[in-house]
């Protein structure tokens, strides 16, 4: 693909004025059947306090009837829903997913990784990400194009903390959640998630100056702001919206959210934790509905917080969501 195409496609993403050549490198990749493929490109988004993030877009061939943001999980780097993007992008999506600052191509952000926070991830990175995201909707000559949100974990309670969320027709939510420690079901469960916001997160930022990401079982290492706050916040009954200093904007929501809790998310996402996001949303005049999916429904011996997300899984569960959403939300479909 031929520099020209290259930046006709930033320029679906981003204002011209914001884009230099170093700011996008193509990667050509085309799937699906003949006239269903797609396109992948990465761009540098620019958050409002001038931090630079990584961020890979794909575009369907020939034209896009959607965009849809993937928002990814608490320190997990962007190509890990590539397979996901590439799928939605052959069901005629454009997308975009990114790296939060701190994290995978972002990691070396201006910012001192020290600092870095969960609040930074919600209330900047993703919402430049949903800046694109707005922009590309409104890059073609006809009527604005549906936009849809794909929030894996905090990537989907974000939706409850991100400016701008007004403007999304529809929202999916895998294993998202509000996790305060007394929600999981079980005595011991509560016990573990109690040591773990109260002990164990202290004291790895206490003694190791973050967490690494060995220490909650896989994942890039979480910088100390960002683990601060998710033990603050897990110890809060209403988790980042107990927070007087959050600006909490789920009040604002005015579209369609489908939140997903999987029953054998024992360790993350819980069913109590999922229905605590969806509580959150009660005062919002659009909608935000609780989904459940078990391994049986699939036909997989187990799904877990991470499943959702790897290919083998997935491409029994991405149908089930997009088909579910679409139903509600009729003007994804184009």
């Amino acid at each position: 693909m031929n520099s020209t195409n290259t930046q006709d496609i930033a320029s679906r993403w981003l204002p011209r004025a914001n884009m230099t050549p170093a700011m996008h490198h193509l990667t050509q990749a085309f799937e699906g059947p003949p006239g269903q493929g797609h396109a992948e490109l990465d761009l540098c988004l620019t958050a409002q306090d001038g931090t630079q993030l990584w961020a890979t877009v794909f575009e369907p061939h020939p034209h896009a009837r959607a965009v849809a943001l993937m928002a990814p999980a608490t320190a997990v780097p962007r190509h890990y829903y590539r397979a996901f993007a590439r799928w939605l992008s052959t069901r005629g999506y454009a997308v975009i997913t990114l790296d939060y600052r701190g994290i995978g191509e972002s990691r070396l952000a201006a910012q001192p990784a020290h600092t870095i926070s969960m609040r930074d991830w919600m209330q900047q990175d993703l919402q430049a990400a949903l800046a694109a995201v707005q922009h590309r909707a409104r890059a073609g000559a006809g009527a604005p194009l549906a936009t849809l949100w794909v929030g894996h974990s905090l990537g989907g309670h974000a939706l409850a903390q991100c400016q701008g969320v007004e403007d999304l027709d529809a929202a999916i939510g895998v294993a998202a959640q509000l996790p305060f420690w007394r929600l999981w079901p079980r005595w011991h469960q509560r016990m573990g998630a109690l040591f773990f916001f109260g002990f164990w997160l202290p004291l790895c930022v206490r003694l190791l100056g973050g967490l690494p990401g060995w220490a909650i079982g896989g994942g890039e290492d979480l910088p100390a702001a960002a683990a601060r706050d998710w033990s603050r916040w897990g110890l809060m009954p209403g988790y980042f919206t107990s927070d007087p200093t959050v600006e909490v904007t789920a009040h604002r929501w005015t579209g369609t959210a489908h939140l997903w809790a999987i029953s054998d998310d024992k360790v993350f996402g819980p069913r109590r934790v999922v229905e605590a996001l969806q509580q959150a949303f009660a005062a919002a005049p659009g909608v935000a509905e609780l989904r459940h999916v078990t391994p049986a429904d699939l036909g997989v011996p187990h799904i877990g917080h991470f499943g959702p997300f790897r290919r083998q899984i997935g491409e029994r569960l991405w149908p089930r969501l997009l088909d579910d959403i679409e139903a509600a939300v009729p003007q994804l479909k184009g």
